[in-house]
């Protein structure tokens, strides 16, 4: 029997834009109570929250820089001190840059490993301390069933969070589910041309893009289905299975030989 998710609290980071915006409608629709998870997106954050409190009352929103260490340590903390207690976190902030591999520097490697990896896996941490059971839902990317050198420190980080996805679910359950969902192509990135979207469609399977409906129905599933746990569901149209073109070979200068 699937998990009644009304009345539940669900936490979505990066929550006032784009895909996360759908998941937090969709989760409303539910009847879930959300919290509006924003660091830059205030404006966006607010207009949601005006539409998700038509919806069903009982929705929120917080503020937190996820890259900050200090905000990020006290998110889930200040939440459950307030009452809010979470049932669900759905990690979903995230940073997408491309960069060939012989063109990563530390300061690049460190500022998207921050948000893509670390800040979800310490939040996925403190939920299992700070809110004992409940289920965990982290979105990822297609690309990590596959081979994308373009995807740079991105591509690693999403991987190291698929991995992370795997071990937390063997370590917490029953306790707590953890599972992931791997979108492909759903939203251009802003300021991408349409010639690009369409090149890159056409290696799809199923000949188009995914929706963030779709995306936001598939965390739907995850945190209803009782018993399942350390998962990966592609929303991808088949795209995880052909992998994305290689990029044209780099003449890299590796220094003296």
């Amino acid at each position: 029997m699937a998990q009644d998710i009304t009345n539940t609290r669900v936490l979505i980071t990066g929550a006032g834009v784009r895909i996360g915006r759908q998941i937090a409608i969709a989760f409303a629709q539910a009847g879930a109570r959300v919290v509006v998870h924003y660091n830059r997106s205030e404006e966006a954050a607010q207009e949601l929250l005006g539409v998700l409190n038509d919806i069903t009352p009982g929705h929120s929103a917080v503020h937190a820089d996820l890259t900050n260490p200090e905000e990020r340590q006290t998110l889930i903390p200040r939440l459950v001190a307030d009452g809010l207690r979470i049932n669900c976190l759905i990690n979903n902030a995230s940073v997408y840059r491309r960069c060939p591999l012989t063109q990563v520097i530390s300061e690049r490697l460190r500022q998207d490993y921050e948000i893509n990896f670390v800040a979800p896996f310490l939040l996925m941490r403190d939920f299992a301390v700070y809110c004992e059971e409940g289920s965990i839902i982290n979105i990822l990317d297609q690309r990590v069933a596959n081979v994308d050198p373009s995807a740079g420190p991105y591509g690693l980080a999403k991987k190291s969070l698929r991995d992370a996805t795997e071990a937390a679910a063997v370590q917490w359950a029953p306790r707590v589910r953890v599972n992931a969902v791997a979108p492909g192509l759903v939203l251009p990135p802003p300021g991408a041309s349409p010639n690009g979207m369409a090149r890159l469609v056409k290696r799809v399977p199923m000949a188009e893009p995914s929706s963030p409906e779709e995306i936001a129905d598939a965390c739907l599933f995850l945190a209803r289905a009782r018993t399942i746990t350390g998962q990966i569901l592609y929303v991808d149209g088949g795209l995880h299975l052909v992998g994305v073109p290689l990029p044209e070979r780099e003449e890299a200068d590796y220094g003296p030989r």
